[in-house]
């Protein structure tokens, strides 16, 4: 039995800490690749923090959170698996999982992902030197992948409409009223069908390989709801450039879009975090959002703020 990472590390905050240093990590991922009989260079481990995600030479280890840490009740590691090998027999370009298993430490257990490294850029760093005819490019193949992954799924990750998301911790800084018109919301509305969504959706999550052509990392966020449930990562990626969301969505500027966008930060996972963030940029007291319509009227505010500032 292994002892990587001592007991005092089922305290959130000191994870979070531990989980942006390379050093702490580098017995664990050294163990991971002598396993699989992997080539491993200490020199070559390189880490962007605050993810438990490092490179050693061509290759990606993705360290999960250890589940009797219980810092998630999401099972990250089987949605992330699922969902990269749904999404490469629909043909999206995806890292090869090359291994992926469990290391059991003493106290706690290590779900883990080894992929191939794609060598490219994220979008979010190519994205401000594109010219107008690259970001039309960007936001084509943007939608082509989100219509191609926006399908029926058939495999067993996390619903949206699951109790345990819709009653999160995460949505307790909410006012009370919007609260419970969001559960009745949930609980009414007449959605379109339920289909696959990456879940982070962010230009982040995208790498524009040598080709130029879009690959799509960071499954763990993965769930079964309407395709607009990406909308608002999406609203992100394209950089609420109004060339790019001419492209991506047409003709955005109606009720009908503003009304699928506010479904799509009702039923996000990390939803009322983000309308906190909302509401922080543009200055708005967080008790006034009360209603849905009062979340509409802020996202449009936002919107226009965001795009023409």
């Amino acid at each position: 039995m292994k002892n990587f990472f001592t007991e005092a590390m089922i305290n959130g905050d000191i994870w979070y800490r531990l989980r942006q240093s390379k050093e702490n990590f580098i017995p664990l991922i050294k163990y991971i690749y002598e396993t699989n009989k992997l080539k491993f260079n200490e020199a070559s481990v390189n880490h962007e923090p605050p993810y438990a995600v490092f490179r050693v030479e061509n290759t990606i280890v993705k360290i999960f959170n250890p589940p009797e840490a219980k810092f998630w009740n999401e099972p990250e590691y089987d949605t992330e698996l699922k969902a990269m090998k749904f999404c490469k027999n629909l043909g999206v370009l995806t890292p090869d999982i090359i291994c992926n298993g469990i290391v059991y430490d003493s106290i706690y257990s290590f779900p883990y992902i080894v992929m191939n490294y794609i060598d490219g850029v994220d979008a979010e760093k190519a994205m401000p030197a594109f010219n107008h005819a690259e970001k039309v490019e960007f936001a084509l193949k943007l939608k082509e992948l989100k219509n191609k992954i926006s399908c029926a799924a058939g495999i067993e990750i996390m619903r949206c409409d699951d109790p345990d998301r819709i009653n999160h911790n995460l949505w307790n800084h909410m006012p009370e009223p919007f609260k419970e018109e969001r559960k009745r919301y949930i609980a009414n509305a007449n959605f379109s069908e339920f289909v696959f969504n990456h879940g982070d959706l962010n230009d982040s999550n995208i790498i524009i390989d040598k080709q130029g052509r879009l690959n799509l990392i960071d499954f763990a966020e993965s769930v079964i709801a309407p395709s607009c449930y990406d909308w608002g990562s999406i609203l992100y990626c394209l950089g609420y450039e109004p060339v790019m969301m001419d492209v991506f969505f047409g003709d955005y500027k109606n009720d009908s879009f503003y009304e699928m966008l506010t479904a799509s930060y009702i039923l996000h996972f990390w939803g009322g975090v983000h309308i906190g963030e909302i509401a922080n940029d543009i200055g708005i007291d967080i008790a006034g959002i009360t209603s849905i319509n009062a979340l509409k009227n802020m996202l449009i505010k936002w919107l226009d703020i965001k795009m023409y500032r």
